[in-house]
């Protein structure tokens, strides 16, 4: 929204126009959607196989990368 223009011919700005939601709300009439509370014994054997993962990922860390030897392998995996 502009209010009117200067006397240049350049519009001039009304400070916070574009924000409509300091006169009205963006969408009165919808309702907050109801959340459910998930399962607690969905919740504990999603998190117990995560801890299992990250236990056993840590029990077979070790510092080497295998590499294939120069030249087994070529562009896109193929010999």
């Amino acid at each position: 929204m502009t209010a009117g223009t200067n006397e240049r011919g350049l519009p001039m700005r009304v400070p916070m126009a574009q924000l409509s939601a300091v006169t009205q709300p963006a969408r009165p009439e919808q309702q907050q959607p109801t959340r459910d509370d998930p399962d607690p014994e969905a919740v504990g054997g999603m998190l117990s196989r995560l801890y299992s993962g990250v236990r056993r990922a840590e029990a077979e860390e070790t510092t080497e990368i295998p590499v294939p030897p120069l030249g087994a392998w070529g562009e896109g995996g193929r010999k």
